[in-house]
């Protein structure tokens, strides 16, 4: 479940011709027809003069609850030459409407609801669309196990916890429940304690809390794979790219290999800033209660403009990506 930073920071390695869930699909969704295409998707590269967005989300994956489930969803945009690069999180609980059918869910419900993967993500990207008012270029589907193979592959991460955390109904494989907690300071954190820790929401803050802790967590991972040494750390690399092959769903190519590397040898990573689309007094743009979906009470969030009213959302977005 997490992480742009997968295709920002080491793309060259996830868009191997050998990984077996890369599939290229691209065309245009949301508010321009494509001519060539009668398929949703996304649109080419070549095309997008203003911004490259990307659309990554992040799935338990199998074993796990829920495990289709989208649980963090973060849309990535910047230049063509890799300038200006914004990172934003959009909450799983965020109440939409399901495409084209007149049924309510929460938005990381979508993709597990669709027949197939290509159904899914089509069914997300067009909703996100209509959420940011952003057209996608490329999307990564990653799973936990990805996440904690990664981390154990890079020796473990070093974490600044800043508050107790104590989460009694972490979730745990097979529709079962454990506690997991962490106290205040200074850790160094193995694959499974780092995915606990990017994971746990049962605590004050929730899901806005869990959200920060993944973008430190991005920031992190950032850094220590740029550190790595093409040369002295290959065995590294290549264990990093096996554990991406394997975890890995998107529709990146080995076509794409020179203009994406291109683009994140000019993007700075260092001026990615991370925003959320939160109910929080300084970004207020969501309101929080209590509905009934499939039978049962659930927690969600709805646009607090009105529920499909997004326009003070996109409006929010437009001035991060225009500096104003």
């Amino acid at each position: 479940m997490i992480f742009f930073v997968i295709l920002c920071l080491v793309l060259f390695l996830a868009i191997s011709p050998f990984n077996k869930y890369s599939k290229r699909e691209i065309t245009i969704i949301g508010q321009k027809p494509n001519t060539d295409s009668g398929q949703a998707g996304f649109v080419s590269p070549s095309n997008s003069k203003e911004r490259v967005n990307l659309l990554f989300l992040g799935i338990p994956g199998k074993d796990y609850h829920g495990e289709k489930m989208t649980d963090t969803i973060i849309v990535v945009s910047t230049t063509p030459k890799g300038e200006k690069p914004i990172g934003i999180s959009i909450p799983r609980d965020l109440l939409v409407r399901i495409p084209e059918k007149d049924q309510y869910t929460k938005i990381n419900a979508l993709y597990d609801s669709a027949k197939n993967e290509k159904q899914g993500i089509e069914m997300v990207a067009k909703k996100l669309n209509e959420i940011t008012n952003l057209n996608f270029n490329y999307f990564v589907v990653f799973d936990l196990e990805g996440v904690k193979g990664l981390i154990d592959k890079l020796g473990g991460i070093d974490v600044v916890v800043r508050e107790n955390i104590y989460d009694p109904l972490f979730p745990a494989p097979y529709d079962s429940y454990q506690v997991f907690s962490i106290k205040k300071g200074i850790h160094h954190l193995d694959g499974e304690t780092a995915l606990k820790y990017i994971r746990s929401r049962n605590q004050i803050g929730g899901d806005f809390a869990r959200i920060q802790r993944q973008q430190e967590v991005i920031n992190i991972l950032k850094n220590r794979i740029l550190s790595l040494n093409f040369i002295w750390d290959f065995p590294t690399i290549l264990s990093v790219w096996k554990t991406l092959k394997n975890n890995t769903y998107t529709n990146i190519d080995i076509t794409d290999i020179k203009y994406a590397w291109n683009l994140v040898k000019k993007t700075n990573l260092d001026e990615i800033k991370f925003y959320t689309i939160s109910n929080l007094d300084e970004n207020q743009f969501l309101v929080s209660e209590e509905t009934t979906l499939e039978n049962q009470k659930a927690y969600v969030l709805k646009p607090k403009a009105g529920l499909e009213n997004y326009e003070e959302i996109k409006n929010y977005i437009n001035q991060l990506i225009n500096g104003i």
